[in-house]
């Protein structure tokens, strides 16, 4: 190797040397203050809860006497109007029933017009008759008996006579006695306890027609709402059988069941430790996957006052609620039995202030404060705060104003 070559390899490595040594050392990195603006705003501290659509009337249409099914219009999963009709039932059976009530109404209204009319009846004029006519014969033997005496006294008839007249005499008082007991117990009859008797007998007939008659009116069942057509609940609260033409009815039996679609709600599940942040009349916001990325408004209606057999451990509780602008099925979609996502409005402050944990500090007494400055061009002071509660945006703070709030160095 010549010199030039090698003085050309180590000329630059004592260069490099040369000016590692003089080179400055490192100072401490340099630490960038970061400021978090904070405005009053709104806060808002929400419970999520897991519900699902429901209609907010189900009435089972059931049969009102017994008949057979005559004939059903509709089947399940129709649409029906206000007054549409649903099912005919025979009145066949019902027919039988009215007239035999008929046949009471008229004898019990006999009955009473006859004991209104008593007093003058055939039964009363009889008795008096009988009165008269034993208060007759009394008074024509008592003439003759008093004739009969003073022909004894003059020694023209014996004795035998007198004593037979007085024989008569006492038998026909008696009679008359009995006329007269006899002629007030049928008076006595056309009032009192057995005008009573025969009024409430009236009234009974009468009512059992009148329900007959109501009965008659219902043998063509229709619609009381607009609502769905959907299967009556059978036993053990699974769907039942819609009923069938022909089929022969007893009175209750189900025939179907309606569903209310202009007016919906929703039930949600609330555990038992939520139970104390809620009560009725809070504000609700519904969603889900059906609703067409709508939120729907909503109040609390009510809470479960039982706890809910349904659900795994613990308690769990209904929470209701009612929708207060009701969806239209044929736009947004919103059915019965779909999944919605309910937010339960517990806490709302329009002009509040929050801060993340993060931006705390802690003093040795255990309270709580910030390094605050209100511009850019002051240097931040501290500022103790008072913690309200959790929210969405953080922790709600008070005694702080608007500005920016010094995070600390370690984060």
């Amino acid at each position: 190797m010549t010199r030039s070559r090698m003085l050309a390899l180590v000329l630059p490595a004592l260069l490099g040397l040369g000016l590692w040594w003089a080179w400055p050392a490192p100072g401490p990195a340099q630490v960038e203050q970061r400021w978090l603006p904070v405005a009053p705003q709104v806060l808002e501290r929400r419970l999520g809860l897991v519900g699902r659509v429901q209609a907010a009337q189900r009435v089972t249409v059931a049969a009102p006497f017994e008949g057979a099914v005559q004939a059903l219009p509709v089947r399940v999963g129709e649409r029906v109007q206000a007054g549409q009709t649903l099912a005919v039932l025979d009145t066949a059976q019902l027919d039988i029933q009215l007239r035999q009530a008929e046949a009471e109404r008229l004898k019990a209204h006999s009955a009473v017009r006859a004991l209104q009319d008593w007093a003058s009846g055939p039964e009363v004029t009889r008795a008096v008759r009988a009165q008269v006519a034993a208060r007759r014969t009394l008074g024509v033997n008592q003439a003759a008996l008093a004739a009969t005496r003073r022909l004894f006294e003059q020694g023209i008839v014996a004795r035998l006579e007198v004593e037979n007249l007085e024989q008569q005499l006492s038998a026909q008082i008696q009679e008359l006695a009995s006329a007269e007991d006899e002629l007030r117990l049928t008076r006595a009859r056309g009032q009192g306890e057995a005008l009573r008797i025969a009024e409430m007998e009236l009234t009974n007939a009468q009512a059992r027609h009148a329900s007959l008659l109501a009965l008659r009116a219902r043998a063509t069942l229709v619609a009381p709402f607009a609502s769905l057509v959907a299967r009556p609940v059978g036993d053990g609260q699974q769907p039942g059988q819609l009923a069938q033409v022909g089929q022969l009815l007893s009175q209750g039996m189900p025939l179907l069941a309606l569903v209310e679609l202009d007016r919906l709600q929703v039930v949600a599940a609330v555990e038992e430790g939520d139970l104390g942040l809620l009560h009725e009349g809070m504000a609700v916001q519904v969603s889900g996957e059906g609703f067409a990325g709508h939120v729907l408004p909503g109040r609390v209606a009510s809470l479960g006052l039982q706890a809910r057999e349904d659900e795994g451990q613990g308690a769990w509780f209904d929470l209701l609620v009612t929708l207060q602008a009701q969806p239209e099925v044929s736009t947004l979609g919103v059915r019965p039995g779909m999944s919605a996502q309910v937010s339960v409005l517990l806490y709302r402050n329009e002009h509040g202030m929050a801060l993340p944990a993060q931006a705390l500090r802690s003093d040795a007494a255990g309270g709580h404060y910030v390094l605050f400055r209100a511009r850019q061009d002051q240097a931040p002071q501290r500022v103790a705060v008072q913690l309200r509660q959790t929210v969405a945006q953080g922790v709600e703070v008070s005694g702080l104003a608007a500005g920016e709030v010094l995070l600390p160095e370690a984060l």
